[in-house]
C-alpha cells in the first residue's frame, strides 16, 4: 500500500470516528438531560422559592420586534405569576427608529400590551430603553445587563430570553431552582419547533438540523465541562470549550460583575466571548435540564444571515482569550468554526479521491454523522422536557428526514459566506453591524 492509498483510506477512517463520535456525542447529550432531570426530581426543590427578599430578572432584548411582543409578554407575564422571584424587563433600542422612523417599534407595542401595564403597576415588569444606535446585538443586551446589575438593590440573577423563547411551566421552574443551588452560570439549550405549521420542507429540515446541533455539539459540551461526563480526565474537562448563548442564559449578578460585563469584541460574538470568559475564570457553564422552544428561520434569507453571523462566534475565538488557558479554550472554538467552514468540500474531496472499498466507509461515515445525531435526539425527545404545545408531529420528522442532507449543505454554504465577510471586514479594519436575521416585511 502507498502512501497515497494510506492517506485515503486515513480519510475515510476519519469520516467513519467522525460518525460514530457525532452520533454518540448526540445520544450521551440526551442521556445527560434525562439524568439531570431524575436528579432535580429527587431533590423534589419547591419551585418559587430562593430566598427573602431575592429575585431574578428575565430581560429580552427587542429589535423591529412589534409584531409579536404582545405574545412574548404575555407568555412571560403568565410564567411569573407562579414565581413571586421573577420580574420581566423587556430592552429596546433607538436603533428601530433608526432603522424605521415612522414604526410601529416594540417599545410602543409593549407598553399597549395589558399583561406588561399590569405587571408595571405591581412593580414586576419593566422596560428598559437604550438610547444609542446599537451596532450589535450584545451591545443593547450588554448595557441593559450592565444597567439591571449596578442598581443599589441589584438581581440576585440575570436570565436572558430570546423574544421567541418559549418555556414550559417546569422549565421556568428550573431558572428558579438553580438559583436557589447558588450556580454561577447555567444555560438552558433551545430545541427549534415553536413555528413548525408556518415552514415548508425544506424549512421543516433546517430546524430539525438546528436543533439536532444544540444535543451534539452544545449540550454535550456543557456536560462535559461541567464534570457531568466523568470518564474523561479532570484536566481535560477543566479545558474543554464551552459557549454561552443568547437565550436561555442564566448567570449570577456577582459572577457577571466578576467577569466585568458581557463582552463586546469588535467582530466575534458576545456569547461565544462570554463562553470563553467563564472557563477562562476557573468557572463552567451548568446545563438545564429542561429545554425551551425557539422559531426557525423561515426563508433562504433569514437562514443565510443567521449561519452568517454565528460563524464568527467560533471563528474569532482568538479575540476573547487573555490568558493561556484562555488560548487552549478558544483554539477549540476556532476548530469548530475551520470545521464548519470546510468539512462539506474536505467530505466531497475525500469521496471523489477514495477508492470503491474506501468510498463505502466514508459514505457509511458520512451518512452515519448526517443521519445518527438526529436518530439518536428524536429517540429521546419524547422524554425530555420542553412546551408541549410544540413537539414536532409525523409529518415535521417525515419532511427533516427527507430534505436532511439539504440542510447540511445550505448550514455550510451560509457558513461559508460568514467567512467571506468576516474576511472583509478584518481586511477593512472596518466593525461590522450584526443584522437581523428575521425578515418582517
Amino acid at each position: 500500500m502507498n502512501s497515497s492509498d494510506r492517506a485515503r483510506w486515513a480519510a475515510a477512517g476519519v469520516m467513519l470516528v467522525n460518525g460514530v463520535w457525532s452520533t454518540w456525542c448526540a445520544h450521551a447529550a440526551v442521556g445527560g438531560l434525562r439524568q439531570r432531570a431524575g436528579q432535580r426530581e429527587s431533590v423534589r426543590f419547591e419551585p418559587g422559592r430562593v430566598a427573602t427578599d431575592s429575585y431574578i430578572v428575565v430581560v429580552v432584548p427587542m429589535l423591529h420586534e412589534a409584531d409579536r411582543a404582545a405574545g412574548c409578554v404575555d407568555h412571560w407575564c403568565k410564567l411569573l405569576g407562579d414565581h413571586p422571584e421573577l420580574r420581566l424587563c423587556v430592552v429596546t433600542t433607538a436603533r428601530e427608529r433608526h432603522e424605521r422612523l415612522n414604526g410601529p417599534h416594540s417599545w410602543d407595542a409593549v407598553t399597549a400590551t395589558a399583561s406588561f401595564r399590569h405587571g408595571a403597576a405591581a412593580g414586576r415588569a419593566e422596560l428598559l430603553h437604550y438610547p444609542g444606535v446599537n451596532r450589535t446585538y450584545g451591545e443593547q443586551l450588554g448595557w441593559a445587563l450592565d444597567v439591571l446589575s449596578s442598581r443599589p438593590a441589584p438581581p440576585d440573577y440575570l436570565y436572558v430570553a430570546n423574544i421567541d423563547s418559549r418555556l414550559s411551566p417546569h422549565g421556568c421552574a428550573e431558572i428558579v431552582e438553580l438559583a436557589a443551588t447558588g450556580v454561577p452560570v447555567a444555560q438552558q439549550s433551545s430545541v427549534f419547533f415553536g413555528n413548525l405549521d408556518d415552514l415548508g420542507p425544506v424549512a421543516t429540515a433546517e430546524a430539525f438540523y438546528q436543533s439536532r446541533w444544540s444535543f451534539e455539539h452544545e449540550i454535550f459540551r456543557y456536560l462535559v465541562g461541567s464534570g457531568h461526563l466523568r470518564w474523561l480526565p479532570g484536566w481535560v474537562r477543566s479545558i474543554w470549550y464551552q459557549h454561552t448563548v443568547g437565550h436561555g442564559l442564566l448567570i449570577a449578578t456577582n459572577t457577571y460583575r466578576r467577569l466585568g460585563g458581557l463582552p463586546r469584541p469588535r467582530f466575534g460574538l458576545e456569547d461565544a466571548a462570554l463562553g470563553v470568559s467563564v472557563r477562562e475564570a476557573g468557572l463552567h457553564v451548568h446545563p438545564f435540564s429542561t429545554l425551551e422552544c425557539g422559531d426557525a428561520p423561515r426563508s433562504a434569507r433569514e437562514l443565510a444571515r443567521q449561519r452568517s453571523t454565528w460563524i464568527r462566534g467560533p471563528l474569532c475565538s482568538s479575540e476573547y482569550a487573555r490568558t493561556r488557558r484562555g488560548n487552549l479554550i478558544a483554539a477549540q472554538g476556532t476548530y469548530g468554526g475551520l470545521k464548519w467552514a470546510l468539512a462539506v468540500p474536505a467530505q466531497v474531496i475525500a469521496l471523489i479521491v477514495a477508492s470503491p472499498r474506501q468510498r463505502v466507509v466514508a459514505t457509511t461515515g458520512w451518512l452515519l454523522a448526517l443521519y445518527g445525531p438526529l436518530i439518536a435526539m428524536l429517540a429521546g425527545l419524547r422524554r425530555l422536557d420542553f412546551p408541549s404545545d410544540y413537539r414536532p408531529r409525523r409529518r415535521d420528522i417525515t419532511y427533516a428526514m427527507m430534505y436532511y442532507p439539504v440542510a447540511a449543505v445550505s448550514c455550510w454554504a451560509g457558513g461559508l459566506r460568514g467567512v467571506g465577510l468576516l474576511i472583509g471586514d478584518l481586511a477593512r479594519g472596518r466593525t461590522p453591524i450584526q443584522p437581523r436575521t428575521r425578515e418582517t416585511e
